[in-house]
């Protein structure tokens, strides 16, 4: 055997060689990508999938073909060694040349992330053990396919025929097959759920290939891999061609297990009236008509463009989507001159009120270019799109108001006074969340309406709203203070705030709202992990989630955040180095106020 393995090693080095170049490019590249995923480790697991299974496939063709493609097989069978023992060199030669890749590869890689996760003994041979199943499978399976020889590609097509067939036709995705579950996202999650059933499998049909290999090397006294090594001839090909055809085409007769689509874009309907609203949705939306609430969304706009002395309003554009929750609503602009706002427009708890609201603030943002607006006015822009809500809708003030409430409990447990919340926009939403966010901006807005009065009000909000377009002049000049305009109009800024503690006397409700707390807990070397509970009572549909930011992260978009648990207190599944900032934030929703809301955020530093 060892005179076998010598022969394999001077016929294949070289190739060997430049496959582990190649791979350790790769590697260098994932390593870098992965420096902003959920976990280092994540560099480890792409490699495995990426470089993985490429070399698990071209490794046993080389080995096969360049055995029995070359005829040399022959003159092995002549000397007095057994076909099991050459195929059995075979086999272990390749995959011995894969080790001789991966298992450094994961040695330098264990190393290099000892700062930033917390290597248990456990992780480490865990995510060994995936690795080492997922590759076996891969290289057993190519393995038996080369030993098809002139069918290998045949075998291949149909291989990829199926799986396009079961992902695309039967809804049974490959990413949900126990040998790629094996490989998946949770590899490289710490405290994520050991898939030994899916290890179970796939070790099963590993062995299984592996008998497939040894039946095709040695039926018939190895008369079988003679005959699939010899050349397929023109009309031997013409006739896999065409059964590949035909199977190809019998697989779109079956019917596609697929959702349809939730609208046509021909099914779009639109106001008559200036700005044009066009609502891509045939059915109610939030229990009113699409034709009725494009009506109504375009004479609202109208309204506020003459309130407010805006000028030409852009048509808007409301699309579907059939992945958002109910409550998670956005904008963003669209050629020509369009505002597009995407919400779940099916689901039937859709707040209107919410979505009108984002429309308005849509569009009184576009009237501004975004490098003349201040942080210190968006709460004057929030709370007056809800004001403005707030006027026309019957009892949404009194909803308002339960969530002005809590927003104002949870920002005293934070230690944070009125004023501050008020200057510091982006840390009172960032902790609040855009739900509560928006009520304590309309109980501010409302405030100022009441003290003072409908015309100063008025002009108020025109000074700080009314602004000019990105092509006027004055747009170069620096946008004032919000704290400067309101005390042109004779209420300072502390005096809004004096005023909103006040009113906070007529608070409803606990005095103790759940608060997040975060603390870090060091574990080995340089590397901790991050605890977190919830004081107070716990709340229904409690989420919690997380993100590790880089220096210059100062907004943190929810979407992009990683689940971290749905308990009151656990461990974030993740360990990071010294000196990182983490991101947490735990949400949740409260059927009485009608919306998901934030119950904190914590930027926590790590020593």
């Amino acid at each position: 055997m060892m005179a076998l393995a010598r022969k394999e090693w001077r016929e294949h080095w070289r190739f060997v060689l430049v496959l582990h170049l190649i791979g350790a490019a790769i590697f260098a590249l994932l390593w870098i990508a992965a420096q902003s995923a959920v976990s280092p480790l994540q560099a480890w697991r792409s490699q495995v999938v990426m470089f993985g299974t490429l070399a698990a496939v071209v490794l046993p063709n080389r080995l096969v073909m360049r055995e029995y493609g070359l005829g040399t097989q022959l003159f092995l069978e002549t000397l007095p060694i057994g076909r099991g023992r050459v195929l059995l060199t075979k086999w272990l030669a390749g995959w011995g040349a894969l080790m001789l890749f991966f298992v450094p590869a994961f040695c330098i890689a264990l190393y290099v992330v000892r700062d930033q996760v917390y290597l248990r003994a456990g992780l480490v041979g865990l995510v060994a053990l995936r690795s080492i199943v997922y590759l076996l499978f891969v290289y057993a399976g190519a393995f038996a396919i080369a030993l098809t020889l002139r069918f290998r590609f045949v075998v291949w097509g149909l291989l990829f025929l199926l799986v396009a067939t079961l992902s695309e036709r039967v809804q049974q995705p490959m990413v949900e097959w126990p040998p790629f579950l094996v490989a998946g996202e949770a590899m490289a999650l710490l405290g994520a759920p050991s898939p030994w059933r899916e290890l179970a499998i796939t070790a099963g049909l590993a062995l299984g290939l592996m008998g497939v290999s040894l039946m095709l090397a040695v039926s018939a006294r190895g008369a079988l891999a003679v005959v699939l090594a010899r050349r397929m001839s023109s009309r031997a090909r013409t006739l896999m061609a065409f059964a590949f055809g035909l199977v190809a085409g019998l697989s779109t007769l079956l019917e596609k297990r697929e959702p349809p689509p939730p609208f046509r874009l021909e099914q779009a309907v639109s106001s008559q009236g200036d700005p044009v609203v066009h609502v891509g949705w045939r059915g109610d939306v939030g229990g009113m008509q699409a034709a009725h609430l494009a009506a109504q969304m375009s004479s609202d706009l109208a309204a506020v463009r003459t309130w407010l002395g805006l000028r030409q309003l852009a048509p808007v554009s409301l699309v579907p989507d059939a992945w958002r929750e109910a409550h998670e609503i956005s904008f963003s602009k669209a050629r020509p001159n369009q505002l597009v706002v995407r919400a779940a427009l099916g689901a039937p708890e859709l707040a209107l009120p919410q979505l009108r609201e984002t429309v308005r603030i849509a569009e009184i943002l576009d009237q501004s270019p975004a490098y003349t607006w201040r942080e210190d006015r968006t709460w004057l822009l929030r709370g007056f799109s809800a004001w403005w809500e707030a006027e026309r809708t019957a009892g949404y003030a009194a909803l308002l108001r339960r969530r002005a409430d809590f927003a104002s409990r949870l920002l005293r447990a934070h230690g944070m006074d009125d004023e501050t919340a008020l200057r510091e926009a982006d840390t009172t939403d960032e902790v609040l969340g855009e739900c509560l966010g928006s009520a304590y901006a309309w109980r501010a807005v409302q405030i100022l309406h009441e003290r003072l009065g409908p015309d100063r009000y008025r002009n108020l909000m025109r000074a700080a709203l009314g602004q000019p377009t990105s092509d006027d002049a004055r747009s170069l000049v620096r946008v004032a203070a919000t704290a400067d305009l309101l005390a042109q109009q004779g209420l300072s800024l502390p005096q809004l705030a004096l005023a909103m503690r006040q009113d906070r006397g007529q608070n409803q409700g606990p005095a103790h709202p759940s608060v997040l707390r975060v603390e870090a807990a060091r574990l080995a070397g340089a590397v901790s992990e991050l605890r977190y509970r919830i004081t107070g009572a716990a709340p229904a549909g409690l989420t919690v989630r997380y993100k590790a930011l880089s220096p210059g992260d100062s907004y943190v978009d929810p979407k992009t955040t990683y689940w971290a648990g749905s308990t009151t207190s656990g461990v974030l599944p993740a360990t990071f180095a010294a000196g990182t900032r983490v991101f947490v934030m735990t949400e949740a929703f409260d059927p009485a106020l009608g919306c998901r809301y934030r119950l904190g955020a914590v930027r926590e530093a790590l020593p």
